[in-house]
């Protein structure tokens, strides 16, 4: 029922894509690790089916309720789960989407600042996972022309049928296997930039 809601609802919408390094256009053959908002995590799933219709996708989700329902969700749109959470058995998830990645070609999705905020922090897990994969990071956001904004920890955002939506991806990020704390900073700082367009 959700996920016949979440297509239904983004199918109304106009979309407007804004792809200068030919991401969406040209793919790389190799997986890739796409990074968005928390609270853009409505139409993602709508969003990769339709842009990457013949590409594999694992996405980490926390194993609290909310995870859980979304974990339902993406079996829908017929991409994984990986259940884990900064705090408790976030190192399995993350082997696990690394593995799924390496051997069978998975893109990978993460959300820098869940599962549990501060809302636009980006915290430093999916540049581990980065570093530890060897995978480019894509920066994925969307900007809604009409939305209702809930008062969540991470104002999610709920798009108004029939509006206007503009999607921006990349560029992509190489992070190297060992990183000094002003690179992490910089990289974090850029991260954040791309994902706030």
């Amino acid at each position: 029922m959700a996920t016949a809601f979440i297509r239904g609802w983004a199918y109304t919408l106009s979309y407007e894509l804004h792809d200068p390094w030919k991401i969406v256009h040209s793919p790389p053959a190799t997986p890739l690790i796409f990074s968005f908002w928390h609270n853009r995590i409505l139409l993602m799933p709508y969003l990769y089916r339709k842009y990457f219709p013949k590409r594999k996708l694992i996405a980490l989700v926390s194993r609290s309720n909310d995870g859980k329902f979304l974990s339902r969700v993406l079996g829908q749109f017929n991409l994984i789960p990986a259940e884990g959470s900064s705090s408790k058995k976030g190192a399995s998830a993350f082997k696990a989407a690394i593995q799924a990645a390496k051997k069978e070609g998975y893109d990978i999705a993460v959300t820098p600042d869940g599962p549990r905020g501060p809302c636009y922090f980006f915290q430093e897990g999916v540049i581990h996972l980065s570093r530890l994969s060897g995978l480019p990071i894509v920066p994925v956001s969307y900007q809604l022309e009409s939305k209702i904004e809930l008062k969540s920890w991470d104002k999610f955002q709920i798009p108004i049928p029939f509006s206007r939506c503009r999607i921006f991806v990349g560029p992509l990020f190489s992070v190297p296997k060992s990183l000094s704390e002003n690179e992490m900073s910089f990289l974090k700082k850029e991260l954040s930039a791309a994902l706030s367009r």
